[in-house]
């Protein structure tokens, strides 16, 4: 039994020391990363140019071009003989000359008519505007000769009220004036004051304040005495008769002078309707005149804009072939529309042309690679990536490019890609049309940054990824321990990774060779 376990035990130790020999392993190292995606591609020109003709039925006359030839843009091509379409022009020429001399000279006569329509309305209308000024000036002074008269009647008038207000204030008689119901009014308080001073009796026996009461009524009798006397004075001055009859010439002399400007301001009135029907009457006939002279003018504008439209219809066709011929002989000269090579050429001298392409060109400085990127990876390829390629004319290096187009609708085929276009970056005299290139469109680039082979990534019981960092032991063993990681990009072989590693470490690597020791040690035994 001890010898058995002995040797179980030696055989384990043994075969565990040949998993260690066997297990595969990776070092994490810093390198540059590329995701791209590939596709063979073709060498095009990205200018292309077909030069056709619109003209058909036509000789050939000259080719100015061979295949290979290196031209610029608007060199000759191709010459069509278009002597019979020179000979048109020449007849369509004549007739047109013809179509405008003729035309001409209803125009002129039109022209003509317009400017006396003119001159003609210019006269009439300054002359009815002349006529509406004379009697805005007949009006304007009749209405001053009115007002001031108005103004002068109002002045008599007022007066006239004046001085028949005077008259009516003078009294009939003295008992009718102021002056009498004043004397009367005094003599009354007179009488009155002088009756309280003789009916107040004073004696020897009499008190002070009597006797003061006694002075008191003596000086309002006194003042009443004087009041009364000079009422009596002004009473006295009145001249009632004298007053009321120059009162009466007054009013006289100022009703006459109002009935007199009364009197006139009748024609005056009259003067005024008369200068304001003369008024509105020129302003009636210079409205009158501006309307029929408009219309006049507006019709010989009208024949003018008539004759000119015709003698445009009827040069027109003329002019249209004039054009027409002159357009077809300039195209019977093809030019180049770019500079580049001719790559083919459809005619020859003598032919007549019945359609389709004359001649290519293409720009052989203006290389592209054109490439079909499968439906899976267009969505990932944008505008402006960089892209590497590879021909079998420029052996191993690697060309530059960009993305500068790519297609929105699919290629037609069985399988669904998009045409994408990379211009190159990477100068070189080696490339030509046709050519196959193998191209890498880099989607995602990462430089100096911690990589592990794509295998090394794998996913513990929960699902996440670690890579199995091994260390070994001094008795040559080894041990491993999960690192969780987190990738970024991937490339063909190596994938980005960062987490708790370092540069230089060990990683394990999946391998399909497994171990069952302890049915070993059930054979062993």
């Amino acid at each position: 039994a001890a010898a058995v376990l002995t040797i179980r035990h030696k055989a384990q130790a043994a075969m565990a020391q040949l998993a260690e020999l066997t297990e595969e392993t990776a070092v994490v190292e810093k390198r540059s990363i590329q995701s791209s995606v590939s596709s063979t591609g073709t060498i095009i020109s990205d200018k292309t140019r077909s030069i056709t003709a619109t003209l058909t039925g036509m000789e050939v006359l000259r080719v100015d071009v061979e295949v290979g030839d290196v031209v610029q843009e608007g060199d000759t091509i191709c010459t069509f003989d278009t002597s019979k379409l020179e000979d048109n022009l020449e007849d369509a020429e004549k007739s047109l000359s013809a179509a405008k001399t003729q035309t001409s000279v209803t125009v002129n006569n039109a022209k003509r008519a317009l400017e006396q329509a003119i001159e003609t309305q210019n006269y009439q209308i300054e002359s009815a505007a002349r006529n509406v000024i004379s009697a805005g000036e007949a009006y304007n002074s009749a209405r001053e000769a009115y007002d001031e008269a108005q103004s002068k009647a109002d002045e008599a008038y007022s007066e006239m009220q004046r001085a028949k207000r005077e008259l009516d204030s003078i009294p009939e008689n003295l008992e009718g004036s102021n002056e009498y119901a004043a004397y009367q009014s005094a003599k009354a308080d007179y009488d009155a004051k002088l009756a309280a001073y003789n009916a107040y009796i004073v004696t020897e026996t009499s008190t002070e304040e009597e006797k003061q009461q006694k002075e008191k009524l003596f000086q309002e009798a006194n003042d009443a005495a004087n009041v009364l006397s000079a009422a009596e004075t002004a009473l006295n001055s009145l001249n009632l008769d004298q007053r009321r009859a120059a009162a009466e010439a007054a009013y006289r002399s100022a009703k006459s002078a109002y009935d007199t400007i009364e009197g006139s301001m009748s024609n005056l009135e009259s003067a005024l309707r008369n200068a304001k029907t003369a008024l509105d009457n020129a302003q009636a006939t210079y409205e009158y005149t501006v309307s029929s002279q408009q219309n006049q003018y507006e019709g010989s504008r009208d024949n003018l804009k008539s004759a000119r439209a015709s003698a445009g219809v009827a040069t027109q066709q003329q002019e249209n072939a004039v054009d027409t011929y002159q357009e077809q002989i300039e195209k019977g000269t093809l030019k180049a529309g770019i500079s580049g090579t001719v790559t083919a050429i459809n005619v020859k001298q003598g032919d007549t042309y019945a359609g389709g392409v004359i001649a290519t060109i293409q720009d052989c400085s203006a290389f592209v690679v054109s490439a079909e990127i499968d439906e899976y990876d267009i969505a990932d390829v944008k505008l402006g990536m960089k892209a590497v390629f590879k021909t079998d004319a420029t052996r191993d290096e690697q060309l530059q490019g960009e993305v500068i187009f790519i297609s929105p609708t699919p290629t037609q085929g069985s399988n669904v890609t998009y045409q994408v276009k990379v211009k190159i970056n990477s100068p070189t005299d080696r490339l030509r049309l046709g050519m196959n290139a193998k191209l890498n469109i880099i989607l995602r680039e990462t430089a100096d940054v911690l990589t592990v082979p794509y295998d090394a990534v794998q996913q513990d019981e929960n699902g996440n990824d670690v890579v199995y960092v091994v260390t070994r032991t001094e008795s040559g063993g080894i041990t491993k321990a999960a690192v969780p990681v987190t990738v970024g990009v991937e490339g063909d072989y190596y994938v980005e990774v960062t987490g708790d590693i370092q540069e230089g470490m060990e990683v394990s690597m999946p391998s399909d060779m497994k171990f069952d020791f302890s049915q070993m040690m059930v054979m062993g035994s």
